[in-house]
């Protein structure tokens, strides 16, 4: 009867999988969205002022005040979707673990991207 206590961890860990992959979609298109915005935003450089929409409403507020804003809403939105694929990574090994009941973890999900500065001294 140890069958079902093992189906449904692995059934909880590929939901929160599947859960976090949508939600590194959804800040995906919000940065995406921001990225244009501040696109927008560079291409009027004789308006002081800019129309804002904060869920409902539409505000009136200084340009570089919006600048700012959207920006420091890419830096979080960037650092959540990075923690969000550290933490895909993880449930990812430990639903590997669950599924072959081996310790060893496949050498594919410990994988990272290079940065730019890695890739810069490699380069150098």
């Amino acid at each position: 009867m140890e069958y079902v206590p093992i189906l449904a961890e692995r059934e909880r860990i590929a939901e929160d999988i599947l859960t976090n992959k949508q939600l590194i979609i959804d800040y995906d298109r919000t940065r995406n969205a921001n990225r244009e915005a501040l696109n927008k935003l560079k291409k009027e450089k004789d308006e002081k002022k800019v129309w804002v929409n904060l869920g409902e409403f539409f505000i009136k507020m200084d340009k570089n005040n919006v600048k700012s804003y959207i920006e420091k809403d890419q830096e979080s939105l960037d650092s959540g979707i990075s923690s969000l694929r550290e933490t895909v990574k993880e449930k990812m090994a430990e639903l590997e673990k669950l599924e072959t009941g081996d310790d060893k973890i496949s050498k594919g999900f410990k994988l990272r991207g290079i940065s730019s500065d890695e890739l810069y001294n490699i380069s150098k």
